[in-house]
This record gives structure tokens, C-alpha cells and sequence, in this order.
């Protein structure tokens, strides 16, 4: 009887300094989403995509009691004139999320045309520094005249039209997330933006 009371006062230790570990390096939350939407708020939800569209990826994180980051990054899974499967350089973006909530990542063409193909956009969750989740899917641009080797996929961070702003479960973006057309059209970011 002495020998399973031991046992299971030292199972009930190693639990507690683990759980106790847990809150410093440990996060149940998750991606539990990745969607394409014609528009920031989602509404207009769709993987296809016209060769002038903005691209918005909008990532939801769940199970989030404290704050996490996400980290997104755009790939040429399979486009005409660009090598497959390569990261596009200079346009990923990383945006902090408290609680449940989500990002919303933004690609406007750079020169007013994607090149046609298929794209692949890849978010990963970090929880202090690590990564506790990942999700990636894939967009496709349809039609187009390109005959290979035009414009890069997306503006480059820094520059209109690459971003990514947070936002909360079934609201739309607010006034300080949204991107304002300016006159030649083209997206700028807000004050909060990360790039």
C-alpha cells in the first residue's frame, strides 16, 4: 500500500511542475483557420482569384488566453514564369493577436497584374518565440496575359499593399485596420501595421 501511495504522490509532483511549466512555455491555442476573401472583412470568401484582385488571407486563432503571433509568408507554388514552391522575398509579415482573434493578410499586385498561376500562403502561430501551430493553403490567378517572367507576385513589405492588421472573431476590421484606396488606387497601410 506504501509503495502505490509513492507512486502516485510522484506521479502528482512530475503533473504539477509540468503543468506548472506549462503556463510559462505552453498555449493551447491554435490556427483553426485559413481563408481567401475578395475583401478584408471575408465576406466574399474564394481561391480564385482575377489577375488585378487584391488577395486578402485571413488566419483566425482559437483556444488564445494570452498572446500569440503569426507569421505569414506567401510562396509561388506553381506559377508561370517564377520558380515552384519558392518563398517570394520581402513580403512576409508578422502580426501579434491577443486573445481569440485573427490576421488579416494583404497582397495587391505589384504593377497592377498578378502572374497567373497558383500561389500558396503559409501562416505559422509562435507562442514566446516557438512555433505551436501552422496552416498553409493555396489561391489560384486565373486568366491573364502574362508570358512569363512579368511583374513579382505582390508589393514588397514596406511599400502600399503588402499587410497584415489583427482582428477579432465575427467583426470586420475597424477604422484603425482597414487600407484606404488612394487615387492611382493602390492600397497604403495604416499606422498599426507591422511590416
Amino acid at each position: 500500500m506504501g509503495k502505490v501511495r509513492r507512486s502516485t504522490l510522484l506521479a502528482l509532483a512530475l503533473l504539477l511542475l509540468y503543468v506548472g511549466g506549462c503556463k510559462v512555455s505552453c498555449t493551447t491555442a491554435n490556427v483553426s483557420s485559413l481563408k481567401f476573401s475578395k475583401d478584408k472583412a471575408g465576406s466574399t470568401q474564394t481561391k480564385e482569384f482575377a489577375p488585378g484582385d487584391t488577395v486578402y488571407a485571413i488566419a483566425t486563432v482559437s483556444n488564445n488566453s494570452g498572446k500569440v503571433t503569426l507569421k505569414f509568408r506567401l510562396f509561388t507554388e506553381k506559377v508561370q514564369g517564377e520558380q515552384e514552391n519558392a518563398p517570394v522575398p520581402g513580403v512576409d509579415v508578422s502580426v501579434d493577436v491577443d486573445g481569440d482573434g485573427g490576421g488579416v493578410y494583404t497582397l495587391a499586385p505589384q504593377g497592377g497584374t498578378w502572374s497567373p498561376g497558383r500561389y500558396r500562403v503559409e501562416v505559422v502561430m509562435l507562442y514566446n518565440g516557438e512555433q505551436k501551430d501552422k496552416k498553409e493553403d493555396t489561391f489560384t490567378i486565373t486568366g491573364g496575359t502574362s508570358t512569363g517572367g512579368g511583374a513579382p507576385p505582390p508589393r514588397p513589405a514596406g511599400t502600399p499593399g503588402t499587410a497584415a492588421t489583427p482582428s477579432q472573431p465575427g467583426e470586420g476590421p475597424s477604422e484603425d485596420d482597414t487600407t484606404e484606396e488612394n487615387a492611382n488606387g493602390s492600397e497604403e497601410d495604416g499606422p498599426d501595421r507591422e511590416p
